[in-house]
């Protein structure tokens, strides 16, 4: 559909241009004006259809930003947290079969998080 949309623009764009064209000649006296504001706005909708967006190949896709999982150890005199990548099933309150490798308490997911970048501030 890209090349079709460009071809169909450029042609948009041809008629605004000819329409502008005759709009200004000497024979048109009474249709002249509309004619010229005709040819503009054909020859911005035809050049807005031929420039507009990007082909698939041009785009640039982002990779979707990481998910993690946050895993708990429940013993109350332990504090061990561990973030691992997250996994399909993964939800929070889920206690997990593996065990915390400080006390050998149960663990349990606290928190599903997405890793974004830090936006860069510009500095002056």
């Amino acid at each position: 559909m890209g090349a079709l949309s460009k071809i169909i623009g450029l042609a948009i764009a041809a008629a605004g241009a000819f329409l502008l064209w005759w709009g200004l000649t000497p024979e048109m006296e009474g249709l002249s004006l509309i004619l010229f504001f005709l040819g503009i706005i054909l020859m911005s909708i035809g050049s807005s259809i031929l420039f507009s967006g990007k082909s698939r190949s041009e785009k640039e896709e982002e990779p979707e930003p990481p998910t993690v999982t946050e895993l708990q150890c429940q013993n109350p005199n332990c504090d061990f947290k561990e973030i691992r990548d997250f996994e399909k099933g993964d939800y929070i309150l889920k206690e997990m079969e593996q065990r915390c490798p400080k006390c050998e308490g149960t663990m349990m997911i606290e928190g599903i998080y997405i890793v974004r970048k830090e936006e860069e501030k510009p500095e002056f």
